[in-house]
């Protein structure tokens, strides 16, 4: 059977866009493809909490560790979760600096810090009077304001400083 010829398809009143119909015809091939893609990616984290997004770091001294989501969502609080190795210290106090200050809103922070201050683009979580044999923990939960990519560092009691990034999607 002969391919018919474009003139001869014509409909009265329907003015067809050949271009339009092969994209479309291409992008059905690969549709399935590319949105399958993408719901891996965000099962798997790519995009907020999951494998790919959930680690942890842990400074050179081995005395603090952070655990964090790589990847989030600007307005979506998630948690940072700091923990200092057992250290006979009765003072422990966090630094965050970098980018922390203006790429970030703390909210809720357990335990409550003692003080919370902040100097110039470090913000200052002191803990006075810790009595405890074990680690110690301090969960923050914080939701971002800037889109993009953020550099930070946290720090304690002048121990060996941590740096980490995260990327915030819009």
């Amino acid at each position: 059977m002969a391919q018919p010829k474009e003139k001869d398809e014509q409909l009265p009143g329907v003015k067809e866009d050949h271009f339009a119909l092969n994209f479309e015809a291409g992008f059905q091939k690969i549709g399935f493809v590319v949105l399958f893609t993408i719901l891996l990616c965000a099962v798997g984290g790519l995009f907020s909490d999951g494998y790919f997004s959930s680690a942890k770091k842990i400074n050179d001294a081995g005395t603090l560790s952070i655990h964090y989501d790589r990847f989030g969502r600007l307005q979506s609080e998630f948690t940072l979760h700091f923990a200092v190795k057992n250290r006979q210290a009765d003072k422990y106090v966090f630094s965050l600096r970098d980018d922390f200050t203006d790429h970030f809103q703390p909210g809720v922070i357990s335990p409550q810090p003692d003080r919370m201050y902040s100097r110039g683009k470090t913000l200052y979580l002191e803990y006075n009077g810790v009595k405890t044999k074990s680690d110690f923990s301090v969960w923050m939960y914080v939701t971002p304001t800037v889109p993009g990519k953020t550099n930070m560092t946290v720090g304690v009691n002048g121990e060996p400083a941590l740096s980490f990034w995260q990327f915030i999607y819009p």
